[in-house]
């Protein structure tokens, strides 16, 4: 009913862009359809060529065609998605939007933006050349690729060491090494990240500590102990890994394992892709 697919940036992009994801229904618009979205606490800009999708924990979540700006979330919820979804999701690491727009994310609001509303300027033509090669995905990850350099060149894109420590800490979940790498206070550095992110130094890390063992997982999933699970990835025991995975699916690791189809993302992670391959 849904195709899932996640392409990898170019490698000028890859520290700063965590995935393309693609997203399709093979419906004809006459239904729609309940499934679970995971949160992954990452800005993304949002690119809908077809069918639309209500955003349930945004006040105006409800969105068709368009380019649209999607601040960051760290609960589960459950999205509606017409069965002709077809649509690209830019997911920026952490810090990576403020550092490019300067706009502080704890000023955004729980509402989808457009990006006039944040003053973000694309040419049209660009736009529709999105639109046209919606249908064939290596020419249009190319086109993403180009595009998200030359949104990077033109915003004059710089980073600091806050900005990498925190990339890196989304991708590893250690937060005492993260601590330890700054010359920052640990109440500058907390107050630095909720400017840059919108979240806590340690929301970040359980982020990123989430989608390591989700990718564990996509290549276990029918012989994975949790107790090893949750050992090699520093929880204090099993219960503290069910009750940290809980929050971020509303399911058990044994439930989601047997409603994977139901999490577009994960369909989406098992199906990752390297462009260059």
């Amino acid at each position: 009913m849904f195709s899932s697919k996640m392409f990898l940036p170019s490698e000028k992009l890859k520290d700063w862009i965590k995935v393309f994801w693609f997203l399709e229904g093979r419906g004809k618009g006459t239904d729609f359809h309940t499934r679970n979205i995971l949160p992954d606490g990452c800005a993304t800009i949002c690119i809908i060529f077809n069918g639309q999708i209500d955003l349930t924990i945004y006040k105006n979540g409800i969105i068709k065609k368009g380019i649209y700006v999607i601040p960051p979330v760290i609960k589960a919820h459950s999205d509606f998605i017409s069965n002709d979804i077809s649509l690209v999701d830019i997911q920026l690491n952490p810090s990576v939007f403020y550092k490019l727009f300067n706009i502080p994310i704890i000023n955004l609001e729980d509402k989808i933006y457009t990006l006039q509303d944040l003053s973000i300027d694309i040419e049209d033509s660009l736009i529709e050349r999105l639109y046209s090669l919606k249908d064939n995905k290596v020419l249009l990850c190319s086109l993403l690729n180009k595009f998200c350099e030359n949104l990077f060149y033109k915003q004059s894109f710089k980073t600091d060491l806050v900005t990498e420590n925190i990339c890196q800490l989304y991708k590893t979940g250690d937060l005492d090494r993260f601590f330890k790498e700054q010359d920052l206070s640990a109440r500058q550095l907390e107050r630095k990240v909720k400017q840059y992110t919108g979240l806590t130094p340690k929301n970040i890390s359980r982020m990123g500590r989430f989608y390591s063992v989700l990718d564990y997982m996509k290549y276990r999933q029918f012989n994975i102990e949790f107790s090893e699970l949750a050992f090699k990835y520093n929880f204090s025991d099993q219960s503290h890994f069910i009750r940290d995975f809980k929050s971020f699916t509303n399911s058990t690791p044994k439930n989601f394992l047997q409603e994977t189809k139901s999490f577009l993302q994960f369909d989406g992670i098992c199906n990752l892709v390297d462009i260059k391959k």
